[in-house]
């Protein structure tokens, strides 16, 4: 049976447990905070793999037969076992080497709310591109069929990170084989914007916080 199949091929842990690891693991190494705040005005904005892995694996794991009408089982399998992508542990070393200055591990509220609390936490503001967000091809699929929003979207797995050259972490983190991106800039005024096709919007203080 396939669906048996998912089941032996993806953890059996618990996605809450990962996601409060990886912030505990953060929490003990490198940070993001009022200290930070001078040093990361002006800094490029690094996300690491994808967003959403976390949602994305439980929504696949919990609804394979409902998944199965609209989506190739391909698709379910791969995105049931993006468990596989949720430690942060070899992203957050390798940025300590690489001249990271903040690190923002992002879960509940997706990375809107991500970005949001790191603008927050660090006092400052933020411009970002929304077309270079990286989302996997398997989420979108999978929110469309549930009516989810992709970007709000329980993303454990995924780091947000500052740095005074962010292409050089980029680099460094690919060599690990590790995706990432700059996706935008930290500012020192107070809004936090993102760009789309030359549209501005602003975020807005999330839901959680």
């Amino acid at each position: 049976m396939e669906q048996e199949k998912i089941a032996e091929n993806v953890s059996e842990r618990s996605s809450l447990e990962e996601t409060k690891k990886n912030r505990q693991e953060m929490e003990n190494g490198a940070g993001l905070g009022k200290d930070c705040a001078i040093l990361c005005a002006d800094q490029d904005v690094v996300v690491s793999k994808w967003i959403g892995l976390e949602g994305t694996a439980r929504l696949a794991r919990e609804n394979y037969e409902k998944l199965r009408k609209r989506l190739p089982a391909r698709i379910i399998e791969e995105a049931a076992s993006f468990d596989r992508y949720l430690s942060v542990v070899p992203e957050a070393a390798t940025a300590m080497k690489s001249g990271v200055c903040g690190i923002h591990p992002v879960s509940r509220g997706g990375i809107l709310e991500g970005l949001w609390e790191m603008a927050e936490e660090a006092g400052v503001g933020l411009e970002a591109d929304f077309r270079k967000i990286p989302v996997r091809q398997e989420t979108i699929e999978i929110c469309e069929v549930f009516g989810e929003n992709p970007y709000e979207l329980s993303s454990g797995g995924c780091l947000i990170m500052t740095a005074e050259n962010g292409y050089v972490l980029v680099e460094a983190l690919l060599r690990e084989g590790i995706p990432a991106v700059v996706v935008g800039r930290t500012t020192r005024g107070n809004d936090r914007v993102l760009y789309n096709e030359g549209r501005k919007q602003f975020l807005n203080k999330p839901r959680h916080v």
